[in-house]
C-alpha cells in the first residue's frame, strides 16, 4: 500500500510505544502534521514553544524510560528545541526529535530558513541524519529510534519538505531493542565483596540509576549496616522516613550525609554519576557499580569498579557477603537523620507572612496523593524542594538535574500527565523559571490537563543572587517585576489563588488538588530566607559578609 515516508515513520513510532508527539506545526513539516492528522495511534500535543515540546518529551522519557519525540520545523523550529533536547542528553533520556529541513534542491544555497542541521544537532545527538531519499528511509527510521532507546540519548531526523511528502511501498522495518542485564565478572565482585567485608563504616551512595534495584539496595545495607545516601535524581528511590534513607548529598543535601560521608571508611556508589567531588570522602576505598564504562572512576577514584546494572549486580554481592552485627555507625547516621526531619518539621511548621518556603513543598507532598508526580524547576525552588518535600513511596519527583535548566516543571509537567492521565501531577515552579515558559500553561488549558503549578513568588532569581553574595558580590540585576500569575492562569481558562500568608496554603493546595482544571497557586514567599549549605565554610561566611558590605555601598552610592 502507498503511502508518505511520514505514515511510515508513525507507524514505526507507534510501534515503539510512542503516544505523543509534541511540536509547533511550520511549512517545513507540514507533510508530518498532516500524517498525525490522519493517525490514530499517535496525538499531536500543540505546544507554544518547541522549547516546552522538547522539556515535555525529555521529562516523559525520564519518568517511563521509553521513547518520547518532539518535532519542530526548519531554521528557528529545530533551534527552538535545542535546550530541551541537552536536557534529555545530560539525563540519558530517550528522546527523538524530527526537524524540517529545506527541500533538498535548496539544500547548501543559503535558502530561507536554511540552517547546518548536521551540525546544530551533532553535539546533542548520538544519532544525527537527514533523511534525502525515500529508499534509505525505512532503515534511518528504525536506526533513529534503536539509537535512542538503546544509547538512552537524543536521536535527530531532518526531513527534508520534499522528502517528507514522497510515497513509499515499503513496511516499517521493527525495531528490536533489547536491553541487557549486565553483571560483573566473578573476580571483580569478590573483590568488592572483600571490601564490604572489610568495613567498620559503610556508606551506600545511590543515584537514579538504582530505580529499578530499590529491593536489593535495602537487602544489602541492611546486612552491611549502611546508611543509603542518595543524589538529587535518586530522591524517589525511598521514601523520606525509610530507615535507611539519610537524606541528600551536595548543596541541596543534609548533614546527616555529608557527616556519614566524612566518617565513612568504604562507599559503595550505585547507578550514580554525581559530578561535584568535594562532597565525596577523600580517603575512602570507593567501589562503583555502574553500567556504562566510560563513567567508571570518572568522579571518585576507585579501589573496584562493577560493571553491571544495578539490580543484578547488588544481587551478586549478596550471595557473597555476610551480615554485620555491629550496626553502631548506621545507628549513629539514622540518629542524625531524626534529628534532621525534626529541624526541618520546626522550620515547615513557621506562621506568618509571607510564607517560608520551606512549607511550600511540606504541605504540597503531605497533602498530595500517594500516586502523585512531582515536577521540580531550576532555583531556589530546587533547594526547598530537595530538603522539605518528603516522599513517599511509589511518589515520582523529575527534574532538569545535569543540565539544570530553568523553565523544565511546568512543561515537564505536561508531559508527565499526558503520559500519566490517571496520576496527580504537580509543577514545583520558581517564578523565574515559571515566567520562562508560562504560555504553555496555555497548553495544559488545551487538553484539559489537572496539573497543579506552584510559584514559589519572591519577586527574584533568588538562587542566583545567593550565587553573587557567596562570591562576594553585590545583588545586581536579579529583581524581577512579576504580573499576577494567578490572574493570568484564570485568563488562560484555569483556576488561580493567591497566597501570601501560611494560613491560607492548605485551603488553596486543597482546591487546587481537586480541581478539573489546570490550577495555579502563586505564593508570596518570604524572600529573606537564604537556601543555606549544609556546612557553611569560612571562606562562604566572609564572601556573603562582603557582598552584603558592598551592596549596601552600591545603594548609598560610596
Amino acid at each position: 500500500m502507498s503511502r508518505t515516508l511520514c505514515d511510515l515513520l508513525l507507524e514505526n513510532l507507534a510501534d515503539a510505544g510512542v503516544s505523543h508527539i509534541f511540536g509547533v506545526p511550520g511549512d517545513a513539516i507540514n507533510s508530518l502534521v498532516d500524517s498525525l492528522r490522519r493517525c490514530d495511534s499517535i496525538d499531536f500535543i500543540q505546544v507554544r514553544h518547541e522549547e516546552s515540546g522538547a522539556f515535555a518529551a525529555s521529562a516523559q522519557a525520564k519518568l517511563t524510560g521509553k521513547l518520547a519525540v518532539c518535532c519542530g520545523t526548519a531554521g528557528p523550529g529545530a533551534i527552538h528545541l535545542l535546550n530541551g533536547l541537552y536536557d534529555a542528553k545530560r539525563d540519558h533520556a530517550p528522546v527523538l526529535a524530527i526537524t524540517g529541513q529545506v527541500e533538498t534542491t535548496q539544500l547548501g544555497h543559503h535558502y530561507h530558513q536554511e540552517i547546518d542541521q548536521d551540525a546544530l544537532f551533532r553535539d546533542v545527538a548520538v544519532y544525527n541524519r537527514t533523511v534525502v531519499t525515500a529508499a534509505q528511509a525505512p532503515r534511518m527510521f528504525a536506526d533513529a529510534i534503536q539509537a535512542a532507546v538503546a544509547g538512552r540519548g537524543v536521536a535527530h531526523l531532518a526531513l527534508p519538505s520534499d522528502v517528507a511528502a514522497m510515497t513509499t511501498h515499503d513496511e516499517a522495518q521493527h525495531v528490536f531493542v533489547d536491553h541487557p542485564r549486565t553483571v560483573p565478572s566473578d573476580e571483580h565482585l569478590d573483590r568488592a565483596a572483600k571490601l564490604l567485608a572489610e568495613a567498620k563504616c559503610p556508606v551506600i551512595f545511590a543515584g537514579i540509576g538504582a530505580a529499578d534495584a530499590v529491593d536489593e539496595l535495602v537487602a544489602v545495607a541492611e546486612r552491611l549496616g549502611a546508611p543509603i545516601v542518595h543524589s538529587l535524581r535518586g530522591k524517589d528511590l525511598l521514601a523520606d522516613d525509610h530507615a535507611f534513607n539519610i537524606g541528600g548529598l551536595g548543596m541541596l543535601g543534609g548533614k546527616p550525609a555529608v557527616e556519614a560521608m566524612d566518617r565513612c571508611d568504604v562507599l559503595l556508589m550505585v547507578g550514580t554519576d554525581f559530578p561535584y567531588q568535594n562532597f565525596y570522602p577523600e580517603r575512602t576505598r570507593a567501589i562503583q557499580i555502574e553500567s556504562n564504562p566510560l563513567h567508571l572512576g570518572r568522579r571518585h577514584p576507585l579501589a573496584a569498579g562493577l560493571i553491571g546494572h544495578a539490580q543484578p549486580t547488588l544481587r551478586k554481592l549478596l550471595e557473597r557477603i555476610a551480615a554485620k552485627p555491629n550496626h553502631a555507625f548506621l545507628q549513629q547516621a539514622q540518629h542524625n537523620r531524626k534529628q534532621q526531619l525534626k529541624y526541618f518539621a520546626n522550620q515547615e511548621a513557621k506562621t506568618g507572612s509571607p510564607v517560608p518556603p520551606h512549607c511550600v513543598p511540606a504541605r504540597a507532598g503531605a497533602l498530595a496523593r500517594d500516586d502523585a508526580i512531582f515536577v521540580c524547576d531550576t532555583g531556589e525552588v530546587t533547594v526547598w524542594t530537595a530538603r522539605h518535600l518528603h516522599l513517599r513511596q511509589h511518589q515520582r519527583l523529575t527534574l532538569s538535574c545535569q543540565l539544570a535548566s530553568m523553565a523544565f516543571a511546568l512543561p515537564g509537567a505536561i508531559g508527565a500527565q499526558l503520559a500519566y492521565p490517571d496520576r496527580q501531577v504537580v509543577a514545583l515552579c520558581g517564578d523565574g523559571g515559571f515566567s520562562m515558559l508560562m504560555v504553555d500553561f496555555l497548553t495544559a488549558v488545551k487538553y484539559a490537563l489537572p496539573i497543579t503549578v506552584i510559584v514559589f513568588n519572591n519577586h527574584k532569581f533568588g538562587l542566583i543572587q545567593a550565587e553573587q553574595e557567596a562570591s562576594a558580590l553585590p545583588e545586581f540585576a536579579v529583581q524581577l517585576h512579576n504580573p499576577d500569575f494567578a490572574a493570568y492562569a484564570r485568563l488562560c481558562g484555569g483556576e488561580g489563588w493567591n497566597v501570601n500568608d501560611v494560613d491560607q496554603l492548605d485551603a488553596a493546595i486543597k482546591s487546587a488538588y481537586s480541581s478539573n482544571k489546570p490550577s495555579l497557586i502563586s505564593v508570596e514567599v518570604d524572600a529573606d530566607v537564604l537556601p543555606m549549605p549544609p556546612e557553611i565554610s569560612m571562606s562562604q561566611a566572609i564572601n556573603f559578609s562582603i557582598g552584603k558590605l558592598r551592596e549596601m555601598a552600591a545603594k548609598l552610592d560610596f
